[in-house]
């Protein structure tokens, strides 16, 4: 008897995706949903039976016959955990690609793939192993969408973007094309993605804000090069007297790290509006991770100042807010 084994009884839409193509591909005898909660075992999920462990009934299934498949879609860390265990099992993985989905042109990197019903893969896509395309998703074309990462409910992936390991996308979220979502970001559901999100981070809002732990901000700053310009004294002073404000600090010393005097993502947050109302110029948040120490920020936004040419006008403004904020301070 041929069997399908399904990981996860929290997923009924998944079920019911299992049941749709066996119904075209007549592949299994039986479908049998597998789930680490002992409470579940011995009831059914659309008539298919909640039989037990997944390591435990994976043991005696057989290789030749059967196949398993990975249901778990709510986070990438807890569908990568399952594949591991399925990968120790060694039972084949199956792929479950709604009928009705156009796969020409897709390039698809394993059988441990679900693709849901009015998903949208775009030609000269690639659809690595372990993820997800959730119905009505649309991956653009070019796009790559790596290793156990997951593409949710209506999201939208436009042309060439990648979509890195783990990397989870949520539910309505859209990103211009180009652009990639690093290894175990999150991209939150409704949110308009306008530029790179780095490994680890969390992207959330219109436009979508970044909110970065310490440790993927360390990341960025190894792989980001400190600008050649030099940061004029009064930039410098100003964004250092903005740190201060922002982090309750006396004093900035100016080569410490903001996560090493208090800094969190929200303060962030905060500390790139509060440096535009002073500076009077566009601050990317992710600058603000690129480059965490006054001194490399300063340089960065007088890199950035120069090379759009900014008025002698707007420079006199900038400098006359940073002279009242001094004589304020004083």
């Amino acid at each position: 008897m041929r069997t399908l084994y399904l990981c996860g009884a929290g997923n009924a839409e998944g079920v019911r995706l299992a049941m749709i193509v066996n119904r075209t591909e007549k592949k299994w005898d039986r479908l049998l949903v597998l789930d680490d909660d002992p409470g579940k075992h011995g009831q059914e999920l659309l008539g298919a039976e909640i039989a037990g462990g997944i390591a435990e009934m994976l043991a005696k299934a057989d290789p030749a016959t059967d196949n398993v498949v990975n249901l778990v879609g709510r986070s990438t860390a807890g569908r990568s955990a399952v594949r591991k265990k399925i990968l120790e099992s060694g039972i084949p993985f199956a792929q479950l690609i709604h009928p009705r989905v156009e796969t020409l042109g897709v390039t698809f990197g394993g059988d441990d793939i679900m693709i849901y019903e009015n998903a949208t893969l775009c030609g000269g896509s690639t659809i690595g192993q372990g993820s997800v395309v959730f119905m009505n998703a649309v991956v653009g074309h070019g796009a790559t969408v790596k290793e156990c990462a997951v593409v949710g409910p209506g999201s939208v992936l436009n042309a060439r973007v990648v979509l890195s390991d783990r990397a989870y996308f949520g539910t309505n979220a859209s990103i211009l094309p180009d652009l990639t979502i690093g290894e175990e970001a999150t991209v939150g559901a409704n949110s308009a993605v306008m530029e790179n999100v780095p490994a680890g981070a969390t992207a959330i809002g219109v436009p979508a804000q970044l909110l970065i732990s310490a440790k993927s901000a360390r990341t960025l700053e190894a792989s980001s090069s400190v600008p050649q310009v030099p940061a004029d004294e009064e930039t410098t002073e100003a964004i250092r007297q903005v740190w201060q404000e922002v982090l309750k600090l006396s004093e900035i010393p100016a080569k410490a790290n903001f996560f090493d005097v208090g800094g969190t993502s929200l303060l962030a947050l905060q500390l790139r509006e509060r440096t535009q109302e002073v500076l009077g110029t566009p601050v990317s948040l992710l600058d603000i991770f690129r480059f965490p120490t006054v001194e490399t920020l300063a340089a960065s936004l007088s890199s950035s100042s120069s090379g759009r040419g900014r008025t002698g006008a707007s420079i006199g403004a900038q400098r006359a807010e940073i002279r009242r904020r001094r004589r304020a301070q004083r």
